[in-house]
């Protein structure tokens, strides 16, 4: 996902007038810039232990692969790094596009999407080449493939509106012309959901993002990530302090034990491991739905 690159914030008085959710909107339109920090893996924050620091000037996207919980990408302003340790370690992909946006699938592609990016790899991320697409901009600050069928994807232009496409990215429709955030597919049985926020906060959609209603709204200011396991029953909202979760669809909202920035989140098919990448990238996961936080 997007994340913008962050300016001085306001006092809070001078926030007032703007709603919550369009701050939530800004961040997730550009990159964020991170410090270069001296933090190495175990380093222990606020009793949670990170298991290994990213050194990247950004923080964009993260995935697990498939159901393989050792298997992670990470997308940042440079391309994608992959671990196959459950984030102990990471290695470069070939790929040095844009990864706002990353979308594995259980068919071994992979789909990137950025700032005149979208590319894909049919081969797990050994070789990549860009996906001739119909879209008015390539700037894509939103992207989310169907569970249920890799070809059909949703793609949110920094232009303005949400798009569809069926055949894997040639031919796009415009189904929605207002922006949806973090726009994420889920299914549960042959039913394809999506999830995304607007100015009014968190939403769904289920006929593929032409009309849409809302869910109660994690009391994440402003969200910075969303993820969610494959049926769409866990969520997780990510914010610059703390890490939200939602065991029914959205209906409701607790805090996890995570305290930091969770700037990408990714979690497992079955929702008990989640990992979040914070602003300094550091590498957090869990496996206790965020519980806890500890080592490797």
């Amino acid at each position: 996902m997007a994340k913008p690159r962050r300016e001085r914030q306001k006092p809070r008085s001078q926030e007032r007038n703007i709603p919550r959710w369009l701050l939530a909107g800004a961040v997730g339109l550009a990159g964020v810039a991170v410090a270069a920090l001296l933090i190495v893996p175990g380093m222990i924050r606020g009793g949670q232990v990170a298991w290994s620091r990213l050194g990247t000037e950004d923080v964009h996207s993260l995935a697990f692969v498939g159901g393989d919980a050792q298997h992670l990408l990470f997308g940042h302003h440079g391309g994608l790094s992959e671990s196959r340790d459950g984030g102990r370690t990471w290695a470069a992909l070939s790929v040095r596009d844009d990864a706002m946006s990353t979308a594995p699938a259980d068919d071994g592609t992979i789909v990137i999407a950025g700032h005149n990016v979208f590319t894909a790899s049919r081969d797990g991320g050994r070789t990549w080449a860009a996906i001739p697409a119909d879209l008015p901009s390539l700037d894509i600050h939103g992207f989310t493939r169907d569970p249920g069928d890799p070809r059909r994807m949703w793609a949110f232009l920094a232009t303005g509106g949400l798009w569809e496409s069926t055949d894997f990215g040639a031919h796009w429709q415009l189904v929605r012309q207002d922006n949806v955030l973090f726009p994420l597919a889920v299914r549960n049985g042959s039913t394809t959901r999506l999830l995304g926020v607007d100015v009014n906060g968190l939403v769904t959609s289920a006929d593929g993002g032409r009309s849409w209603a809302g869910l109660a709204t994690p009391p994440a200011y402003p969200m910075t990530s969303l993820a969610a396991t494959a049926d769409g029953r866990t969520l997780y909202a990510g914010a610059g302090d703390g890490l939200f979760r939602s065991d029914d669809g959205g209906d409701a909202w607790t805090k996890t034990g995570y305290k930091g920035s969770a700037f990408a989140v990714a979690t497992t098919p079955d929702g008990r491991t989640v990992a979040v990448v914070s602003r300094q990238t550091e590498f957090f996961r869990s496996s206790d739905q965020g519980t806890t936080w500890p080592g490797p």
